[in-house]
């Protein structure tokens, strides 16, 4: 059962116990602070929860600027690397806007190069969610 755990107009996640999965969905266009915010918030509730899959949904972000971009590279992506264990699987729903799909590609590729972290894009959440469990033991 999903628990949201933060909830903003530009940025929603929620944690799934059951499957040990983030959800981060980005909405709007987001400002730096509150694109700053938003991922301290998805490291901090990750390393509570231990979590091990993260799914972040872009459909319905229409704009962040290239500063926060390089930011989350620069600055966020090695606290991640300290925090977490290198098996967190990532799935992302890239942006329709054409441009913000054009800067989340960007990060997808930088963090393929600078993490070991497993990252894919989908453009469905049912496909991303797939992926993201498709090692996963059901237990009966």
């Amino acid at each position: 059962m999903m628990e949201i755990v933060y909830d903003k107009e530009y940025a929603e996640i929620s944690y799934d116990a059951s499957q040990n999965m983030l959800f981060l969905q980005l909405k709007g266009v987001i400002e730096g602070n509150q694109y700053r915010d938003t991922f301290h918030k998805v490291l901090e509730i990750g390393r509570e929860k231990d979590i091990k899959y993260l799914l972040v949904n872009q459909a319905t972000m229409q704009k962040s600027s290239m500063e926060s971009k390089a930011w989350l590279i620069a600055s966020w992506l090695p606290l991640v690397k300290k925090t977490f264990k290198e098996d967190i699987r990532v799935a992302i729903i890239l942006s329709k806007n054409l441009f913000t799909k054009i800067g989340g590609e960007f990060v997808v590729s930088a963090v393929r190069k600078l993490s070991r972290f497993e990252v894919k894009t989908f453009s469905t959440a049912e496909e991303a969610q797939t992926w993201l469990l498709k090692d996963v033991q059901v237990e009966d």
